[in-house]
């Protein structure tokens, strides 16, 4: 049986947290609720989870739910852009290089 890999996870409720799968993370409030929660420390986005947002809501997208969960300064959407990639790439999620992948097919 495959299990869908966890995509981000949240701390409450105690004691084991909440997991989120690829069917929570469809709605942009939903991860805008996910962003909030990074954004003290009490959530975050696994590697499949940024590959999965990158894919599903793109640069733009990611930087316009950022700008409701205000994660990062929603003033400065290249410092946005830039605090999103850093974080892909924390997780070990390199969205250029998914890109550069995609244009050599």
């Amino acid at each position: 049986m495959r299990r869908d890999p966890i995509l981000a996870w949240y701390h409450d409720p105690a004691p084991a947290g909440t997991a989120y799968f690829e069917r929570h993370l469809q709605d942009p409030s939903a991860v805008a609720e996910i962003f909030g929660h990074a954004k003290v420390l009490r959530a975050m986005i696994t590697r499949e989870g940024w590959r999965f947002l990158w894919d599903r809501f793109g640069l733009d997208g990611l930087v316009e739910i950022n700008r409701r969960a205000r994660w990062f300064n929603p003033s400065d959407s290249r410092g946005v852009a830039e605090a999103l990639l850093q974080q892909a790439l924390i997780a070990g999620f390199n969205p250029a290089a998914q890109a550069e992948t995609i244009e050599a097919r």
